[in-house]
Parts: structure tokens; C-alpha cells; sequence
């Protein structure tokens, strides 16, 4: 593949707000926001609808020609055609959708989607190996961190701004599982690139997440068209 468009990946743990800056990124520079958590949550969907037990490796990788996975323009997510874009947020389907998304079919399945957006297009893609396998040719690469306390508190005041039961101790230890899931997957892991631009998010909020990443991918894109 040679790509002919612009993307920017961001990486980084969960809970660092990786999502909501790369979406407002997106809008602002009206460029293509591709949810690559979504995707996953929609594989997690529906193999959860059919059953399946999410440590069965070998049946999630059966169930992948089966599943087809469009993201609208306006932002919906499509499984089989099927507008999941609310149900895919219950916090329920977090845990199943860590666990599925280690195996190497679903990752490979839904790269090669991802890479397919991007290739000619002006994108902003966040998750945890855009940089370093989805989009390793990218413009610009940021990895968002933050201390894994804020981190879990930065969850549970989201789930609970949904409306949706928290523990915070719970929040913290499912948020230290899923970092040691994600770092330790055999298959396309967590890592911060060389030439990722490191930004520390813990004492930083959204809008100067925003303005930081704003201004390294503006000088890229001056120095593309100059």
C-alpha cells in the first residue's frame, strides 16, 4: 500500500482520553475521525449476541466472516448494517471487548479495514498500536499517558456522568488489567514509537490536550504543503 493522505495516530493506556481529543481534533482541521475502540466493541457485540465465550479464541476468529463493520460519516457505527452506536458504549461490553481484541484474527481483520480508510484520506486515528503497526507511516504520532490513578478516576467520573454504576476501586483495577493486557499482547502491543511526540495528560485538561496535539499537527501539515 502507498498511502496519499495525512493521518494523525494517537496512542496511549486506556482512560488517558485518547478518544474525545482525537474526535475534537478531528472536527476542528475537518479531517476523518476513525474509531478503531469501536470497531473492536462491534466485534465484542456480536459474538456477545451470539454467545460466544469471550476466551474462545478459535470461535471469535470463526465468527470474523460474518461480521462486516462501516463507520458512517456522521459518526454511527454499522455491524451487518445495524445502527450499534449506543450499545457498544454499555460499560458491560468492555471487559469482553479487552479480552477479543488481543487475538490476532480480529486484530489482523480489522487493520486492514483501518489501513484501507486512511490510505487516501486526511485521518485521525486513536488507539493502542496505530503508530507502531496500523499506521506506521502517519505524519504525525502522538502517545498520550497519564498516572493510572487519574486516569481510573477520569473512567468513573465518565461512567458516571452516563449514568452507569461504578466502583471506583473497580474502575482502578480493571483499568490496571487492561494495561497489563495491552502491553503484554503477543500480537501488535502497546508501545510508544521513537518517534512518537510524548504528552503527559495527567495535570492537563481536555482543551489543552487539544491545543498541544493542535499545534504539532498543524506544523506538519504547513511543512506538507510548503
Amino acid at each position: 500500500m502507498n498511502p496519499s493522505g495525512f493521518a494523525v495516530a494517537i496512542d496511549g493506556p486506556v482512560g488517558v482520553g485518547k478518544s474525545t481529543v482525537a474526535q475534537q481534533l478531528a472536527s476542528n482541521l475537518h479531517m476523518t475521525y476513525i474509531d478503531t475502540g469501536a470497531m473492536y466493541r462491534a466485534v465484542a457485540l456480536f459474538n456477545l449476541r451470539q454467545g460466544t465465550d469471550r476466551h474462545d479464541a478459535t470461535a471469535i476468529a470463526a465468527s470474523l466472516p460474518h461480521i462486516e463493520i462501516a463507520l458512517t460519516p456522521a459518526g454511527a457505527v454499522l455491524l451487518n448494517g445495524e445502527d450499534v452506536s449506543h450499545e457498544i458504549r454499555n460499560q458491560l461490553l468492555a471487559e469482553y471487548t479487552s479480552t477479543i481484541a488481543a487475538y490476532a484474527p480480529v486484530r489482523e481483520k480489522l487493520t486492514q479495514q483501518q489501513k484501507h480508510l486512511a490510505a487516501n484520506a486526511h485521518v485521525v486515528m486513536d488507539g493502542r498500536d496505530i503508530a507502531s503497526y496500523v499506521l506506521p507511516w502517519a505524519q504525525v504520532k502522538i502517545y498520550l499517558d497519564a498516572d493510572v490513578k487519574i486516569r481510573a478516576q477520569r473512567r468513573y467520573d465518565e461512567l458516571q456522568a452516563k449514568g452507569q454504576p461504578a466502583d471506583f476501586a473497580r474502575v482502578w483495577e480493571e483499568t490496571l488489567i487492561r494495561d497489563e493486557r495491552d502491553k503484554n499482547r503477543a500480537h501488535a502491543p502497546l508501545v510508544r514509537t521513537q518517534d512518537a511526540i510524548y504528552i503527559d495528560t495527567s495535570n492537563m485538561s481536555p482543551g489543552e490536550m487539544l491545543e498541544a496535539i493542535t499545534c504539532h499537527v498543524k506544523n506538519k501539515l504547513v511543512r506538507k504543503d510548503g
